[in-house]
């Protein structure tokens, strides 16, 4: 068993978790009566050990953003490994005091970037040494980036451009050829030759069936949400892009889930009543707020994150086109114009009643966009809540459980 999965196993929970894996625990326990969840986390807890492991055995494995670049990735027979997982079931709160003392970074620092470069230095003498970077995704982090690379990080950049509101469709069918030849050049870099087109359109079909069953899931929920709660969703929502290394077998837990949704009892909320949520921005860190959603009679049924999956890639043009198109039409780092109409959706799809707005402290690109949705959706009279987290492992702060507390017991 992995070191993680041992300390995982061997957790003494009393009263609240104090990092992540404490988390996990409970959660496991909490789901004691679905065999799925407990897969779930042993995927999820079995990730990076596996995935590093076998890089060293001679599958290459990648540092990658793991939100949507999959097929690719598999179709070069290379493994992702997420970047935004490595807080996850890191030790972010280590990592970012190392930042602080061996980089000089200041405090101030965004947390998500201080946190990345003190893990990322931790695992300088790892077999994983290439990273795919997407260059509009952060700023703060596209200057790590540069500096992971004394300790011997080899990265490709992707510079990736983003659909613009005006500017007509020869613009776009420009900016379309542009990221396909980029995405292109990824394949040079992890193979050194052109992307197999075939693997490829097959990895699109992968995943365009995963993300059909993914939507089956949060369909079934809507008539019995804490059978699978907001962890858990979480986990199976983040697997959505890299299916934690393991294809067929994250494929194989999501038939298990819907098997289970299907005939499961139903599992009441603690509160007596259920009050359907969407959640909107980052996948926070701080898991206590998503079981202080669930315990104060909160369901996040829907999710509007840098993971999409309300979508279909396009399988009838060539694959890296296919995928130019979809991160153009949809990626999170677009304008949010262009992403209102997807919450919109997620809303009336799911009944929600109000919305939580996640962000990093200090983040200014998040601010921005949960600013502009906050805007429009308070005035379609949508009532939302703004929470900032940070980049850190352990309990929520106070004052984070507390506006989610105030929140729903307004919409009770």
């Amino acid at each position: 068993m992995h070191a993680v999965m041992e300390k995982a196993a061997s957790a003494a929970i009393t009263g609240e978790p104090r990092n992540q894996v404490e988390y996990i625990q409970q959660s496991r326990e909490a789901h004691h009566y679905s065999p799925g969840i407990q897969k779930l986390y042993d995927l999820a807890l079995s990730y990076f050990p596996d995935a590093e492991k076998g890089n060293q055995e001679g599958t290459p494995a990648v540092w990658s953003t793991g939100l949507m670049e999959a097929p690719l990735l598999y179709a070069c027979d290379t493994i992702p490994m997420a970047v935004y997982d490595l807080g996850r079931l890191g030790s972010a709160v280590e990592a970012a005091e190392l930042s602080e003392n061996i980089f000089d970074m200041p405090k101030e620092t965004c947390s998500m970037v201080s946190a990345l470069i003190g893990e990322w230095y931790m695992r300088r003498n790892n077999s994983v040494k290439k990273v795919v970077a997407l260059s509009t995704v952060c700023e703060p982090l596209n200057m790590g980036y540069e500096m992971i690379k004394e300790f011997g990080f080899d990265i490709h950049r992707v510079e990736q451009v983003i659909r613009p509101v005006h500017g007509g469709d020869e613009r776009l069918e420009q900016m379309i050829k542009f990221l396909a030849s980029e995405l292109e050049d990824v394949a040079f870099f992890l193979t050194g030759k052109p992307v197999d087109e075939e693997k490829m359109r097959a990895e699109i079909k992968r995943l365009n069936r995963l993300m059909a069953k993914f939507r089956e899931i949060l369909k079934l929920r809507l008539k019995n949400p804490l059978y699978i709660k907001s962890l858990p969703t979480l986990f199976l929502l983040m697997g959505s892009a890299h299916y934690f290394g393991k294809p067929a077998e994250y494929e194989a837990l999501l038939d298990q889930l819907i098997e289970e949704l299907k005939t499961a009892d139903f599992v009441p909320s603690p509160m007596g009543k259920i009050i359907p949520l969407t959640w909107v921005g980052a996948r926070g860190l701080e898991f206590g707020v998503y079981k202080a959603v669930d315990d104060l009679g909160g369901a996040l049924l829907s999710w509007f994150t840098p993971n999409p999956y309300d979508r279909v890639w396009n399988e009838d043009i060539p694959p890296l086109e296919s995928m130019a198109r979809f991160i153009l039409d949809y990626f999170v780092t677009g304008s949010p114009v262009n992403q209102i109409k997807y919450i919109e959706n997620m809303i009336e799809e799911s009944g929600s009643k109000g919305m939580l707005f996640y962000t990093y402290i200090g983040c200014p690109y998040g601010g921005m966009h949960v600013e502009l949705f906050r805007d429009h959706f308070h005035k379609k009279g949508v009532p939302s809540s703004g929470l900032e987290g940070s980049w850190q492992v352990g309990a929520p702060s106070g004052q984070l459980i507390t506006r989610v507390r105030a929140f729903i017991e307004m919409l009770s």
